[in-house]
């Protein structure tokens, strides 16, 4: 009995205080830090349209034919966005494993706007964003004060791109913070359209998967956002402006019960693509969103977000 209590409190020891074991990473060490935000604005604006690529969570299961097959699918990317947990864990082999293929594939060199999940985090009571992604990812300055984590915000020619770390969300100091920051952000996007990146979801797109802090806190400011994209719950679903993503983390089974003005379809590997559509020059008019399938690159949905 006390081996059996001994066994169970080292267990939960390793999950309360530490993070699992990192495994061994066997190739030589590939030395690469994404380019940074300043890349993403010499970018934008070289091609008649700008495209922005969406990727959910991934968790290490995307290959270089993955990324190929979008690259070759997709013309002219600006920069690839990312909502969260691209990693399975916050460790420097995960991180080798994802340039593995990264840096073999056909977007490699292409600007990133990233955001952190919980699997980017180290695990237990003192839970901080893993050094090895706030190494390797760019952010801003403009963060809100006092608050940790990677919030921050970029200015590109039509959209104001607003990064939320939801993960320090759990205390109340923290949440108020980031709210008179993001309040700020939005009212002063101008003729930007607003689109922001968080990893758990307003509105849950899976069983189980509900965040009672993000839809408390957070649903009214971010309902006068242009587009509002998530991941977390490994699903799909859309409510205006809020679309929730999964690129390649473990499908979960898609939640019975839907509001009306709820659309989804079942639980699928996608890719999103963003499109700025413009009537008159430096005066965006809506935003093109397309769907499609990882694997086959079939259009699964789309709509237009018009800016008001």
């Amino acid at each position: 009995m006390l081996v059996g209590v001994t066994v169970l409190c080292i267990v939960r020891w390793q999950a309360w205080f530490g993070m699992p074991e990192e495994p061994f990473w066997p190739e030589e060490p590939i030395e690469y830090t994404f380019p940074s935000l300043d890349s993403v604005k010499a970018v934008v604006g070289k091609n008649a349209t700008s495209t922005y690529v969406v990727l959910g969570d991934v968790h290490n299961n995307l290959k270089v034919d993955d990324y190929n097959a979008i690259a070759s699918r997709v013309e002219h990317i600006d920069a690839v966005l990312q909502v969260g947990d691209w990693m399975q864990r916050g460790q420097n082999y995960y991180y080798q494993a994802l340039l593995y293929e990264w840096t073999r594939s056909a977007l490699y060199g292409t600007p990133v706007i990233v955001c952190p999940g919980n699997h980017e985090y180290t695990k237990g009571i003192n839970k901080q964003l893993s050094p090895v992604w706030e190494k390797a990812f760019p952010q801003t300055d403009n963060k809100p004060i006092g608050v940790p984590g990677a919030s921050y915000c970029i200015d590109l020619p039509q959209v104001r791109f607003i990064v939320l770390d939801t993960n320090p969300m759990a205390h109340v100091m923290y949440l108020t913070r980031t709210l008179t920051w993001m309040r700020a952000l939005i009212d002063s996007a101008g003729d930007r359209f607003i689109v922001v990146l968080m990893h758990h979801p307003v509105f849950s797109a899976a069983k189980g998967r509900v965040n009672p802090i993000e839809f408390s806190f957070y649903h009214h400011v971010l309902s006068d956002a242009d587009l509002v994209l998530a991941g977390h719950d490994h699903s799909y679903m859309r409510r205006a402006p809020f679309v929730v993503m999964n690129s390649a983390g473990e499908l979960k089974p898609q939640r019975t019960k839907m509001k009306a003005d709820t659309a989804f379809i079942e639980p699928v590997y996608g890719v999103l693509t963003i499109q700025p559509k413009s009537t008159k020059p430096s005066h965006p008019a809506q935003l093109d969103l397309r769907v499609y399938r990882l694997d086959n690159g079939v259009l699964v949905d789309s709509i237009y977000v018009q800016h008001d």
